[in-house]
């Protein structure tokens, strides 16, 4: 039987000093990519086509239970020449509100989502780990087209604001 040296020691104490090391950048940086990566659709409510000429602005909320005080910025997601966009967000948000926002066209669109909400404040919200897991679409209150989604991604549809709804704007 071969005997122990103080080298043999050295070396394993090093080895094991240096996988240590290796585990906690690992993990720091494993963490560092935990936040949720979701993609969005934004659809015509009749025609079902991706609506391209408009961004999408996403706002986050967290749980209750959360220790974040302050509010998650909004995310402006802009859709590719296929309608869709990419939304990474932050691991703390647990539901998302999605709507049209102002495109380079300038154009304004009504979600469908809350057609039947006019003149009130009601917020509709989504929850990330739905959308994650089975994927979500938001209620088409405009049309009575449906649409199915895949894990990952979220669809809702528009409306292109009437005119009356522009001037009272």
């Amino acid at each position: 039987m071969r005997k122990r040296t103080q080298h043999t020691d050295w070396t394993n104490g090093l080895a094991t000093g240096a996988l240590l090391l290796f585990c906690m950048l690992l993990s720091g940086t494993l963490s560092a990519q935990s936040d949720h990566t979701i993609t969005v659709r934004m659809l015509d409510s009749k025609t079902g086509q991706p609506i391209t000429t408009s961004e999408v602005e996403v706002r986050m909320r967290v749980p209750l239970t959360s220790d974040q005080t302050k509010g998650i910025p909004p995310v402006y997601v802009r859709p590719d020449k296929y309608g869709v966009g990419v939304a990474t967000l932050p691991i703390t948000a647990s539901d998302i509100r999605v709507y049209a926002s102002y495109g380079a066209a300038n154009w304004s669109y009504i979600n469908c989502d809350s057609v039947q909400d006019r003149g009130t404040t009601r917020e509709h919200w989504y929850s990330i780990s739905e959308i994650l897991t089975r994927g979500s679409a938001a209620p088409n209150l405009c049309n009575k087209r449906k649409i199915t989604v895949k894990p990952g991604e979220f669809v809702f549809f528009v409306r292109p604001m009437t005119f009356r709804e522009k001037m009272h704007e």
